[in-house]
């Protein structure tokens, strides 16, 4: 059942897609994070893979305040939505 007010549910759908990007972000990091080495051990020859893990970690380093400005808008959306819902149920007669 969908909400009768348009602004609650026009809340719902801005929290759906910021939640949906956040969560995306989350498993992109994850992804990359399974390409991430503990420690490296580089010979002379391999120099190329110290340079990709720390290209790496600058990605992963440029991701991290996108998810906490995800996470931080998706909560505050999220109870925004939830005390309009509150405000509409205590002021809405019921009907029945």
């Amino acid at each position: 059942m969908l909400p009768s007010n348009p602004l609650l549910l026009s809340l719902l759908i801005l929290w759906l897609v910021v939640t949906a990007g956040t969560i995306a972000l989350w498993v992109y990091r994850a992804v990359l994070g399974l390409r991430e080495e503990d420690a490296l051990f580089i010979d002379p020859g391999e120099e190329k893979m110290l340079k990709e893990q720390a290209d790496l970690l600058a990605r992963m380093d440029k991701l991290r305040p996108l998810l906490i400005a995800g996470a931080v808008s998706s909560g505050l959306i999220g109870l925004g939505a939830l005390g309009l819902w509150i405000f509409l149920q205590l002021t809405t007669s019921p009907t029945g």
